[in-house]
C-alpha cells in the first residue's frame, strides 16, 4: 500500500500513464519476489523499464542497486535507452548492470568483485569459441592427448562439463579430462576466462555476499537455467 508521498511521486512522472491496469499492477506491486505471465507483444519491455523506474523514483532505491538481466543485448540496450529516455541527464555508468547474464557476470568479475581470489586480475579477457578451441588442439598436440571426435571438439567440452565424459558411440573413456585440467591451469596462466567461466566464477563470488544488490529484474525468466 503506498502512503500519500509516493502517490504524490508518482504524479510527478508520466511513465504509468502509457500502461493499463495490469501492467500497473505489476509494476506498483511491492512483493519480494514476482513472476509475471506476458504473451508476445504484451508489454513486457514497458513493464520491466517501468518497473525499474519505479523503483528508483517512487521507492528511492539506486541504479546501481539493480541488477536488470537480458538474454539479448538488443533488449539491453533498448531499456536503457528508454530509461534514459524518462532520464535525460542519467549517464549509461550510472545504470551499470543492465545487460546480458554475460556481460553483467564481466562488468561484476572486473569491478566489484574480488577475482584476485580464484588467480585472476581484474584485466583478464574472454575468449570466444573459436579460441577455446584452438587453445584445446593445441593442448592436444603438446600434451599427446588421445582425444577422439576432436572434429566435435566444443560440443565434448560442452557435454564434459555437464558430466559426460563419454561421446558418441564410445565405450572408454579418453583423456578429456586431463585436456580440461591443462586447459584451466592454461586460461588462469593466460588470464582469460570463456563466456561459461564468467558465470560460474560470478557465481563463486557471489555466495561469498560482497556484492548485494537490493533488487534483481530478469527478462526471459523461463529461459534460465540453475546457474
Amino acid at each position: 500500500m503506498m502512503d500519500q508521498q509516493e502517490v504524490k511521486l508518482l504524479e510527478q512522472h508520466d511513465f504509468l500513464k502509457q500502461l493499463n491496469e495490469y501492467q500497473k499492477e505489476a509494476v506498483l506491486d511491492d512483493s519480494r519476489a514476482l513472476l509475471l505471465n506476458a504473451h508476445v507483444g504484451s508489454g513486457k519491455t514497458t513493464v520491466l523499464t517501468a518497473k525499474v523506474l519505479y523503483l528508483h523514483f517512487v521507492k528511492n532505491i539506486a541504479f546501481k542497486d539493480m541488477v536488470v538481466l537480458t538474454f539479448t543485448n538488443k533488449a539491453a540496450n533498448e531499456m536503457i535507452e528508454r530509461i534514459k529516455t524518462n532520464f535525460p541527464t542519467l549517464k549509461e555508468d550510472e545504470i551499470p548492470y543492465v545487460g546480458t547474464f554475460h556481460r553483467i557476470a564481466n562488468k561484476l568479475l572486473a569491478t566489484v568483485l574480488p577475482v584476485e581470489k580464484l588467480g585472476y586480475t581484474k584485466d583478464f579477457t574472454i575468449m570466444d569459441p573459436d579460441e577455446l578451441v584452438e587453445m584445446a588442439n593445441r593442448l592436444i598436440v603438446e600434451n599427446k592427448f588421445n582425444i577422439k571426435f576432436k572434429n566435435k571438439l566444443l560440443r565434448r567440452l560442452e557435454k564434459y562439463k555437464n558430466g559426460e565424459k563419454l561421446f558418441g558411440h564410445m565405450k572408454y573413456e579418453d583423456d578429456i579430462d586431463l585436456l580440461w585440467e591443462k586447459m584451466k591451469e592454461e586460461k588462469l596462466a593466460q588470464n582469460k576466462m570463456d563466456f561459461d567461466d564468467l558465470i560460474e566464477n560470478v557465481i563463486l563470488l557471489l555466495k561469498e555476499g560482497s556484492f548485494r544488490p537490493k533488487w534483481i529484474i530478469v527478462d526471459e525468466f523461463q529461459d534460465c537455467d540453475e546457474a
